[in-house]
């Protein structure tokens, strides 16, 4: 096998193998690092996503999904609860399946993979690979790091990509069987109790299983996500049985700088992730095909679009959220239990299409005094 490739994808999450996949149909010859021996494994993630940030991107199929959602269940800090009728809205994706179909995709079109390969350090273009405890080299001309949160592909690439606490959401998820749910809907909670500046959620997995889960602020407590959780779980689901404990983080910031003269950064790497809710599966799906095709053109001598896209795309609905996250880090139970309220107003027990957040900031921010003083910044 060549040691030489026209684009080195490292990591084969959603990001990287979108990445591969694309760029591999253009006759570029593509390889892809996963450091971990099976692709999708570890899950690190709840695995929700929803229809409207992916259908132009990506079709769902059948195979891929643990649970086709119909809508959601709000609890706000006091335990009172609203339903939101959302037909269609998404789905609970089984990440065990739907990462290795990815990279079969990419694989079917001609990218090489690798599995057990550990990227270890870039060297006048070339890249070191700890690949099943041996130390192997691979030629690029082209880069996209596609390796997470804590991203050596971008440091090595001159890029700062430390996170302060305020950058960061600290994630404790469980599995568990054995539950009593609303199989088809996902529950959203809110409050001080649960998860200190952030939500916690039940995502169903089966009839009688779910991703039970939260992320907190460590700005906000010096308590671990994993206290919370276990607490909750002891009041809310004793009888369950927990067959997976996933532990992470989320960024919650925006790096200045996410390619260069020869890379891109997409997915988790590149900070793409909205930081109020943390969801990341679409925007590492949409950057890492945009990242695909405009590697493509820069390894033709091209002009690219990257960025051009990636702002349209995918920045500014981020930014927007980054915005309203730092409004709601500000806010105490007696503003989450005022935005429940307006919440359950605007929403609750009605069949919807689509949720439009910047009406529901604005119903929020007009609700009173402290409110509006927190958000005004959010709309103007």
């Amino acid at each position: 096998m060549s040691k030489n490739f026209d684009l080195i994808i490292v990591g084969a999450g959603p990001a990287g193998s979108a990445a591969a996949f694309t760029a591999a149909k253009e006759n570029i010859s593509v390889l892809l690092l996963e450091e971990h021996p099976r692709i999708g494994v570890p899950v690190v993630c709840a695995e929700g996503l929803s229809r409207s940030t992916i259908k132009d991107y990506l079709d769902i199929k059948p195979e891929w999904i643990s649970r086709k959602l119909s809508g959601s269940i709000i609890r706000g800090p006091d335990g009172d609860e609203f339903k939101v009728d959302f037909p269609e809205c998404g789905w609970i994706l089984n990440r065990k399946i739907f990462d290795p179909a990815l990279a079969n995709m990419a694989e079917a079109r001609g990218a090489v993979i690798k599995t057990s390969a550990r990227a270890i350090n870039i060297e006048n273009n070339e890249i070191i690979v700890n690949e099943s405890g041996e130390k192997k080299k691979y030629k690029f001309k082209f880069l996209i790091g596609a390796d997470g949160i804590a991203s050596n592909v971008g440091r090595w690439m001159g890029i700062n990509t430390r996170l302060n606490l305020n950058d960061i959401v600290v994630c404790a998820q469980y599995l568990i069987e054995g539950i009593n749910i609303e199989s088809h809907y996902t529950y959203l909670i809110i409050g001080e109790e649960y998860a200190p500046g952030g939500y916690a959620w039940i995502f169903p997995k089966s009839d009688n299983s779910a991703n039970i889960g939260l992320g907190i602020s460590p700005t906000k407590t010096k308590k671990k996500a994993k206290y919370f959780l276990d607490k909750w779980v002891k009041k809310e689901f004793a009888n369950g049985k927990i067959v997976e404990k996933r532990f992470g983080g989320v960024p919650a910031t925006i790096l200045k700088r996410f390619s260069g003269k020869n890379f891109f950064l997409v997915g988790d790497a590149a900070r793409f992730v909205n930081s109020l809710n943390g969801a990341g599966i679409a925007c590492s799906i949409k950057s890492g095909i945009i990242a695909g095709n405009n590697a493509v053109l820069r390894l033709k001598g091209e002009k690219d679009y990257f960025e051009k896209e990636i702002k349209k795309e995918i920045l500014k609905e981020i930014k927007f959220h980054y915005r309203i996250r730092k409004a709601y880090l500000k806010l105490t139970d007696k503003e989450y239990k005022e935005i429940f309220k307006i919440g359950k107003k605007v929403y609750g027990g009605k069949r919807i299409g689509h949720i439009n957040m910047y009406h529901l900031v604005k119903e929020i921010v007009f609700s009173s005094p402290r409110l509006f003083y927190i958000g005004f910044s959010l709309l103007f």
